[in-house]
């Protein structure tokens, strides 16, 4: 089950709406009842194929075909909303949601510099490769890019086939998060307010 113990603040109406409706689609179509645990991302990755494979007669086309992008229009919000809930009930982390525009939700940990659009990730997972307009990127602060990135690439590598999920994307976060706190316990924190973010990153 998910840790809430950890939670913030609660998500806005809109997300919290989007992410129950996420949990009764994969009810409807997997008979399975998502409760926003970190367990769940690889059903909702499981999920994910199963609307491709509608796309694709019986089959998810390749990445980056062009009938995915239908599905990627239609889902990506709604299944973000509830990726991005299971952040944050996962992590130290808060929802910021400056604007109805799926592109521009951002979920930001508060005891690290780390910023992600869980939109974002699911339309690269729906995508199944980078989207026009969408960004599932892992962002942290500018002086801390190159450091993270090192520290990601020595990870164990991720099967190409997997690299979008969002088992995998959580993966990420996880090892950038643990990274960041051992970095911040021997050089001291960083600001990660929503202020310090508007500052170093720029407001959505």
């Amino acid at each position: 089950m998910a840790d809430d113990s950890r939670r913030l603040e609660e998500a806005p109406e809109e997300i919290r709406e989007l992410a129950e409706r996420c949990v009764v689609h994969v009810r409807h179509r997997l008979g399975f009842e998502l409760d926003y645990s970190v367990e769940t991302l690889s059903v909702l990755d499981h999920f994910v194929v199963a609307v491709l494979s509608d796309e694709g007669e019986g089959a998810p086309p390749p990445p980056g075909h062009p009938r995915r992008s239908s599905a990627t229009l239609l889902l990506a919000p709604t299944v973000g909303a509830y990726f991005g809930e299971t952040l944050r009930r996962a992590f130290s982390c808060r929802w910021r949601f400056t604007s109805e525009a799926a592109d521009k939700w951002a979920i930001e940990f508060e005891e690290v510099f780390l910023r992600v659009n869980p939109a974002g990730v699911a339309a690269e997972a729906m995508f199944g490769a980078p989207s026009e307009g969408w960004s599932g990127a892992i962002v942290t602060a500018p002086e801390l890019t190159a450091v993270v990135h090192e520290r990601l690439a020595v990870a164990p590598p991720i099967p190409e086939d997997e690299f979008y999920t969002f088992a995998a994307r959580h993966e990420a976060l996880q090892i950038a998060e643990d990274y960041l706190r051992e970095r911040a316990a021997r050089y001291g924190a960083v600001g990660c307010t929503p202020a310090d973010y508007d500052r170093l990153l720029g407001s959505n």
